[in-house]
């Protein structure tokens, strides 16, 4: 028994090179069923189709093998969705992260954790519990906008790299969702009371009475906007930029919302950016992802 554990990764690869070479059949069932097949390997699947040899396929094959490795991805982040939903949104920061590496397969997931992990440590550094929550928040955003750099891009605004967190965390410029997302998440792990907005054409932070978090009504006591260097504003900013836009005010847009709606307007974002840019086929892929949330 032991020698067949450990040969099971031998078999599992000498079939699943054996089913490539079977991906050039003229029957489009067959091909069907050695696709499925692939797709039941799931994520150990995707090194070995990678590492298979494409020489001597012809440009068809290379191309099967190229959607399988896609569909699998799809399949992986549709499938952490679901879960992530089911969990309670767990964790926002690693949700975005797989939705980032939907696009950057290859990205540096540790170097990515490893730069939050240094913000958040930076800023701690500087807190202490005799603070108030302004003051608490001024020290924030003078290591994250000013030590670190980051900032709301207000150019090209319909660019993908601005939703994707690894082209936000390393170009240290996003959109005011994305930095958003990484200010929560920075608060979350400091356990500083700051929630979510999801206004129209913008995202903004509410900072809230620790007691009241969880009652229907969330007392908020400021809001922040990350987008403009973490700003401090009122309920009356938000009525003049909602008079400004022609929106009629609605309760939702002075409470909080829950990390399930974040999620649903980065994927948005990400649909609205990729069409803009003539990538319908990525935009109709986080189109599709979205469903595993609705």
């Amino acid at each position: 028994m032991q020698d067949t554990a450990m040969n099971l990764p031998n078999i599992k690869s000498a079939e699943l090179k054996a089913l490539v070479q079977l991906l050039d059949d003229p029957d489009l069932a067959v091909i069907n069923q050695i696709e499925d097949r692939i797709l039941d390997f799931g994520e150990e699947a995707i090194e070995l189709l990678e590492e298979t040899s494409i020489y001597g396929l012809d440009n068809e094959v290379i191309n099967r093998i190229s959607e399988l490795v896609q569909k699998i991805r799809f399949n992986l982040v549709y499938s952490k969705l679901v879960e992530w939903k089911n969990k309670d949104q767990a964790s926002l920061f690693e949700m975005v992260l797989s939705i980032s590496a939907m696009h950057y397969p290859k990205m540096d997931v540790n170097a990515l954790r490893n730069l939050m992990d240094k913000i958040t440590r930076d800023v701690w550094l500087e807190m202490n519990e005799d603070l108030t929550p302004l003051e608490k928040v001024q020290i924030f955003n003078h290591i994250f906008f000013e030590v670190y750099s980051f900032y709301g891009n207000k150019g090209n605004l319909s660019a993908p790299q601005n939703s994707l967190i690894k082209d936000v965390l390393e170009s240290k410029k996003g959109n005011s969702l994305s930095m958003s997302i990484l200010y929560l998440e920075i608060a979350k792990r400091l356990n500083m009371p700051i929630y979510g907005i999801d206004l129209p054409q913008n995202f903004v932070l509410a900072y809230v009475n620790d007691e009241s978090v969880l009652s229907a009504k969330h007392r908020v006591l400021f809001y922040i906007n990350p987008f403009n260097k973490g700003i401090i504003f009122t309920k009356k900013d938000i009525d003049a930029f909602l008079k400004q836009i022609n929106e009629t005010p609605q309760n939702a847009y002075y409470q909080v919302c829950d990390n399930v709606s974040i999620v649903k307007r980065l994927l948005s974002e990400l649909v609205e950016s990729f069409s803009a840019v003539g990538q319908e086929d990525t935009a109709e892929t986080y189109k599709r992802l979205s469903k595993a949330i609705d």
